[in-house]
């Protein structure tokens, strides 16, 4: 059992994949995690393994700092669910203790229900493993390309996004509890907790006019970004950079180019006389930048490139990823016990706070004697609810910027806090304005406050704002907040109470901690790019920013983490997110395989990525760019598969192991029998005969045929002065069967300035006016 920022918090898990890394989040902060399973847990028993030993790699990832019960009885269960804070469960658990744990709930319990599609609704009791529920969420319909067809997200992404949601939930559980004397059961939807998570495939059907898109159904791309600005080209030895036109090209970029005699055009000042001319004429620079990679190193072009702040990555395989200097100077692999007498590199926490102890350590096993929970006592507080959602009451300061950052307040002030994003006169434009649609996307119920930080005064407010808050977090560039005295050290001599997060690309510390990064930069420098794409072909990657928004979530997760610090202590916290690391961290169990068995994984498409499932892949249906995604977990998922499909050979591949060996065959007798198949029809029979399978869906899917989102709600709407009504995705979760209510969008610019700054700080309107002509209010 640990210590740390949530020490005393007992937590009980009973659940499967979609909650399992919730606990371990938990247990990094130092909670005490008790995870419930039988012998024949689908993690315990996950491949790879240690060696020759039964020890699953993933099992010590995943259930790292908890301590493991084995097959307890019900009264067992009925006891720990008394004692428990937070019960962490699932549609297959959920059976065997509702009763206790609606009670408990009434007493005090902080319930976070976990399942694929909610538990309501005409898929409710539909399955999901992760690549069925990410072609489900809009995910694989822009991952490949039109040659490759739809690509799952290469390592477990569906459960990352999960475990983050749903450790956020207990938290904002935890809030709510402590303002109104009582628990609160959490309904947490993977299918539309994923479907907030894909960038560009919602907002591209809510702004069909918006940006540079061709259709208002995103297409896939292969390595191109939807912005047109980011690709991955092949150096001169055939190896992969993501390179990018999105930063700064006309003075640096071009200049840079210009240098090696390899500019072209670019540099003729009548045809690109400034930066718009080039941006209008993206595609041809982005072929330029092509011609330029191939005619040189990967990895020397990118060391160059982020000398000069430019965020380029090279594109890494896993044993390569893990030489990074930046992984030993910050000591992200420690050796720990893995199993008897055996010892490994294990990777570290998704991110780090000031009150953290030990590296992660591999589960303990438990027994019911070494576990003493007194019954949970009253919660206090009011037994009242004033409304505002669970975090009501929370205040935010928000300096973020672009996606990641804004993502994570987003959801914050989808929960009910107060979020005052402070926009500055350097970063007031394109994306960064009510005007974009991506501003609109991540920016909604938050209050916009406008200050030009370059002037004292201004400075001065936002420092003065610190003071009335409980989180400031930012994405700015290392050392930025701390020469406007809002790092942690400076804000905490006023309010101690102060969690401050930086969300650097690289972290604080390190020989990359002035990296500039952006989610293509760390896909590439991870593996994650590599890893999603077809044998022989790892230069397509995911089809779009997901270490961004698993950033922002962890960013809201650990801003609640702090808070329950303070409350707790009377201090807050000063936490480093490193995007590197967290993006390390959901390519950890790779990671693992490669340090404990030497493996060096290769892309290999839609294969179950360790070899456990078999058939698992996509496979094309009747109509238009129409596909299922199909995976089968055991014998018997292969011969119900077979019974629908009306496949002859099912005897002929009677294990998984065999099955998989014969992958390639046996995807191509699938394909044979799905081809002439509505996707959704044959989704129904699957399922109804306990199949885990669905339709590749893009965003009209989602907005148009999808009856589970429709019953459920998940679609709303706000306004805007440039696009009008225009629609949104909500928070992903109901509280006690009620969404949180609250959409607002943006509006303009600082137009709160005048509310926050005389409601917060007493600001008279004299005082008001003078900052206005000086400019400090912009």
């Amino acid at each position: 059992m640990n210590s740390g920022p949530l020490s005393g918090l007992r937590v009980l898990e009973i659940c499967g994949w979609n909650g399992v890394l919730a606990g371990r989040l938990l247990a990094d902060g130092g909670a005490d995690v008790v995870r419930v399973a039988g012998h024949d847990d689908s993690i315990r028993n996950a491949p790879p393994f240690f060696g020759e030993t039964s020890s699953s790699l993933q099992d010590a990832w995943y259930n790292a700092g908890k301590r493991v019960l084995l097959s307890p009885g019900q009264r067992v269960i009925e006891e720990l669910v008394a004692g428990a804070d937070v019960l962490i469960d699932d549609e297959g658990s959920a059976a065997t203790h509702e009763t206790v744990a609606a009670r408990a709930v009434e007493q005090g319990l902080v319930r976070v229900t976990v399942t694929p599609f909610g538990l309501t609704g005409p898929w409710a009791n539909y399955r999901a493993t992760d690549i069925v529920a990410n072609a489900m969420s809009g995910s694989a319909s822009v991952t490949g390309d039109a040659t490759t067809g739809p690509l799952n997200g290469y390592g477990n992404q569906t459960y990352h996004t999960m475990g983050l949601y749903a450790a956020l939930c207990a938290m904002a559980g935890l809030q709510s509890r402590r303002r109104t004397g009582r628990g609160v059961h959490v309904d947490l939807a993977a299918h539309e907790a994923l479907a907030t998570c894909t960038e560009q495939v919602l907002m591209q059907w809510f702004f069909p006019e918006g940006g540079p898109w061709r259709s208002r159904v995103a297409e896939r791309l292969g390595s191109l970004h939807w912005s047109g600005a980011y690709d991955v080209y092949p150096d001169r030895d055939g190896n992969g950079l993501m390179v990018t036109a999105s930063l700064r090209p006309a003075d640096v970029l071009v200049p840079w180019l210009d240098e090696t005699g390899e500019a072209d055009d670019l540099g003729d000042r009548e045809r690109y006389p400034t930066v718009v001319e080039l941006v209008r004429d993206l595609p041809h620079v982005m072929d330029v930048l092509k011609q330029w990679v191939g005619n040189h190193n990967a990895d020397e072009l990118f060391f160059e490139a982020q000398r000069r702040h430019q965020p380029f990555g090279a594109v890494w395989d896993v044993p390569k990823a893990l030489g990074s200097p930046q992984i030993a100077a910050r000591g992200y692999l420690q050796d720990v016990s893995i199993a008897p007498g055996q010892s490994l590199p294990f990777p570290g926490r998704f991110f780090r706070t000031s009150a953290d102890v030990r590296h992660p350590q591999p589960a303990e096993v438990a027994t019911t004697a070494d576990i003493h929970w007194p019954e949970r006592g009253n919660p206090g507080g009011r037994r009242t609810f004033s409304g505002g959602g669970p975090l009501a009451g929370i205040r935010v300061l928000d300096f973020t910027h672009v996606l990641a950052g804004p993502f994570g307040t987003r959801v914050l002030g989808d929960l009910g806090a107060d979020v005052i994003k402070v926009g500055t006169a350097k970063r007031g434009g394109g994306a960064n304005t009510p005007a974009h649609p991506y501003y609109l996307s991540w920016n909604r119920n938050k209050r916009s406050l406008s200050l030009d930080m370059s002037l004292e005064s201004a400075r001065d407010i936002a420092r003065r704002l610190a003071a009335e808050c409980d989180v400031v977090i930012d994405n700015f560039s290392a050392g930025v907040l701390a020469r406007w005295g809002l790092d942690h050290a400076s804000i905490s001599k006023t309010n101690p109470r102060i969690t401050t997060i930086a969300m650097g690309g690289m972290g604080s510390t390190g020989p990359w901690k002035d990296f500039v990064t952006f989610a293509p930069t760390i896909h590439a420098l991870v593996g994650l790019t590599y890893m999603t794409g077809l044998p022989g072909h790892g230069d397509i990657g995911y089809g779009f920013s997901l270490t961004d928004h698993l950033s922002g979530l962890a960013a809201a997760f650990a801003a609640l983490e702090g808070v329950e610090y303070a409350h707790r202590t009377g201090r807050g916290l000063d936490i480093d997110i490193s995007q590197y690391e967290l993006g390390l961290g959901i390519m950890a169990p790779a990671y693992l395989d490669h340090l404990a068995n030497g493996v060096d994984p290769l892309p290999a498409g839609n294969a179950a990525p360790f070899g456990d499932m078999a058939p698992h892949g996509m496979y094309r249906c009747a109509g238009d760019d129409a596909w299922i995604a199909i995976a089968c977990t055991n014998d018997s998922q292969w011969n119900a598969l077979c019974g629908v499909l009306a496949i002859d050979s099912c005897q002929d591949w009677d294990t998984i192991e065999g099955r998989h060996a014969a992958r390639n065959d046996i995807d191509a007798i699938v394909a044979t029998a799905t081809k002439t198949r509505d996707r959704f029809t044959l989704m129904d029979a699957l399922q109804a005969a306990g199949v885990s399978a669905g339709p590749v869906m893009n965003a009209e899917d989602l907005l148009t045929r999808d009856p589970q989102l429709a019953t459920r709600e998940f679609f709303g709407s706000a306004e805007s002065e440039r696009f009008g009504t225009y629609g949104l995705d909500r928070f992903p979760a109901l509280f006690d069967g009620a969404r949180p209510a609250r959409y607002d969008g943006p509006v303009a610019a600082g137009i709160d300035t005048y509310d926050v700054l005389t409601t917060i700080l007493g600001i008279d309107d004299e005082t008001f006016a003078s900052l206005m002509a000086e400019g400090a209010l912009t």
